[in-house]
Parts: C-alpha cells; structure tokens; sequence
C-alpha cells in the first residue's frame, strides 16, 4: 500500500507544482539563501508539509480505526472510490467542490492567513514550521491521499501511507523552489491533466480493495500454498 502512496504523491506533485509551487517559491525567495544553505532551507520546508500531513494521517487513522471497529471499513473503502470514479466521469475537480464548503472554505481562510502573515516576517519563521502549515492547506490532492488512509484498518498504517504520500512529493517540490522560477501557465494546464487520472486509478483501487477485503481465505493462493487442504 505504501507504494501507492509514494507514487500517489511523486505524480500528484506534477499537481502540487502548479497549485502551491509558487507559495513555497515565495518562501525561499524571502529567505534570500543560496547553494546548500538553500537546498536545506527548502527539505526543512517540504519536511513540514510531510509532517501535516502525517498529522493529518494520524487524525483519519483514529476514524478509519473506528469505522474497522464498527464492521463498515470495506463499505467506507468502497463509497469512497465510487465517489472518485464519478469525479472522473463527469469531470469534477476537488478543488473546485471543496472550495464550496463553507466550514473548509472558513478554515482556508483562516489558515491562508497565518501563513501568509508568516510570509512578511518569513526570514525570522523556520521552513520547517511554515511547511507544516502549509501541510494543512485543504487540498484535493492531499484529499484523495487521505481517502486511501483511511481505507486502511489501523492508526499506523494511515500515518505510514500519509508519511510516503509526502515524501513523494520532495522530488517536484524541492526541483521548483531550487529552480527559482515560477511555473508557466501553460505548463500548470498540461499539469492539471493528470488530475482526473490520479482520482480514477486512486478510486479503482479503493473499490477494489473493499470488494476484495472479505475473500475467504481459500480464494488466496499464497494462502492455500501455506495451509492446503488435506483430505482424510
């Protein structure tokens, strides 16, 4: 499951580019350093946002814990997926609907505010601290990556999932804040592309791990390797 975390995260960065490349490029602007002080600058940055969303991680594995304890986590896998699938079919963007809620639209606000009030005083704020904030940035991507944590049945699994889908975004993100340049429109358009991708493969696959979390064991066949049926 890890894996598809990192890769969740390393191909939704192309996303991540467009959406918060330049915010984080405003940071290591403001913090005027260059050559390896910079580099470390923005890992510290990117160490934060991983951090959000391991935090993030750590609040759905308690729900995703609760729903397993409640017998509902293969429904939950499941509902969850059919959502992403119909997001691709008719074309809707995540971005777009969660904007509309009134109570993430609040907390956006209130979060884009802290952070861009730390952005005047930047030099003075640690990277690290000024990327967990932006870790709780509501974003479709990091939506998508919690869907697939709590699809999962315990609180570590979730963090571990959160942790990768994070470290597989340093790559992109590191890549365009050291290149000091912000990305072109035309580039952020060809991005966006990717994104009913990434929300159908990532709704496949929570429908079919839900319909596939309840085989009986025989129908495993490293399972009936392990434990054959003897006849008597």
């Amino acid at each position: 499951m890890y894996w598809i975390a990192f890769t969740l995260g390393f191909f939704g960065s192309l996303h991540c580019i467009g959406m918060c490349g330049p915010l984080a490029l405003a940071v290591q602007t403001s913090k005027k350093v260059h050559g390896s002080a910079a580099f470390f600058s923005s890992l510290q940055y990117n160490t934060g946002r991983t951090i959000g969303y391991v935090s993030l991680g750590l609040l759905f594995g308690i729900l995703g814990s609760a729903a397993s304890f409640g017998g509902v986590q293969r429904g939950v896998s499941i509902l969850l997926g059919v959502v992403m699938v119909l997001f691709f079919l008719f074309s809707i963007n995540p971005d777009h609907l969660i904007s509309k809620v009134p109570a993430i639209s609040r907390f956006y606000t209130s979060i884009s505010q802290k952070l861009f009030g730390l952005l005047r005083k930047s030099e003075k704020v640690p990277s690290l601290y000024l990327g967990t904030i932006n870790g709780f940035l509501p974003c479709g991507l990091v939506y998508i990556a919690i869907a697939g944590a709590i699809s999962l049945s315990n609180i570590w699994g979730s963090i571990g999932f959160m942790l990768f889908f994070g470290l597989g975004t340093f790559p992109a993100m590191i890549g365009v804040t050291l290149g000091h340049q912000a990305v072109s429109q035309k580039l952020r358009m060809s991005l966006k592309r990717l994104y009913p991708i990434i929300t159908l493969v990532m709704g496949a696959y929570l429908i079919y791990r839900g319909l596939m979390s309840k085989l009986p064991l025989e129908l495993d066949f490293f399972e009936a390797l392990r434990n054959p049926v003897m006849c008597h």
